[in-house]
């Protein structure tokens, strides 16, 4: 990924036209903003059409972003935004896969594919509030209005979330014992 200083050039460039400079955004923030709708959809698939759309939407909307601020935060909020649209305009994302994609197992610890698991095997409505909160560093006023929920509801569903999610993590912390 690009230094903050390289991303300030690139963006000058982009908001000028230069198309190689948006080409070589786009292929170092396709992990973050992919991530970043992965991490709501659990979809591979839908993962993928979200994070083309958001960067697509990202780089035409250069001349809004701060250069004094990261790039990467302010595209991973976009392909979230996007992926929290495609979640509630397609229903069929709410029965998910318990485990997360094989490229994340490569390049992450054993303990973060375990949680990513853990996470994955939340109710739809659990999962967001927590990845958003959590792994997008929203606040919970924040996750409330992309969701336009109450702030008690999504922190009510965080609180749950977060007790599931560690009495998850408990049960496949026994079971590998049994295991062993």
């Amino acid at each position: 990924m690009p230094t903050r200083s390289d991303d300030a050039v690139l963006v000058r460039l982009a908001r000028a036209g230069d198309r190689e400079a948006v080409a070589r955004l786009a292929e170092a923030y396709w992990p973050v903003a992919w991530k970043a709708a992965y991490g709501i959809l659990f979809d591979r698939a839908a993962s993928d059409d979200v994070t083309q759309e958001a960067l697509e939407r990202a780089l035409r909307s250069l001349d809004r972003f701060d250069e004094a601020r990261p790039l990467a935060p302010w595209i991973s909020r976009i392909a979230a935004n996007r992926a929290l649209d495609e979640l509630r305009r397609n229903r069929r994302l709410a029965e998910l896969p318990a485990d997360p994609p094989s490229d994340w197992a490569e390049e992450a610890s054993e303990a973060h594919v375990a949680v990513a698991a853990a996470v994955a095997r939340l109710a739809p409505e659990k999962r967001v509030v927590l990845v958003l909160h959590y792994w997008l560093d929203y606040t919970v006023r924040e996750v409330a209005e992309a969701l336009d929920l109450p702030v008690g509801t999504v922190a009510a569903r965080l609180s749950r979330a977060r007790a599931e999610l560690r009495e998850a993590m408990q049960d496949d912390e026994e079971e590998e014992e049994h295991v062993a």
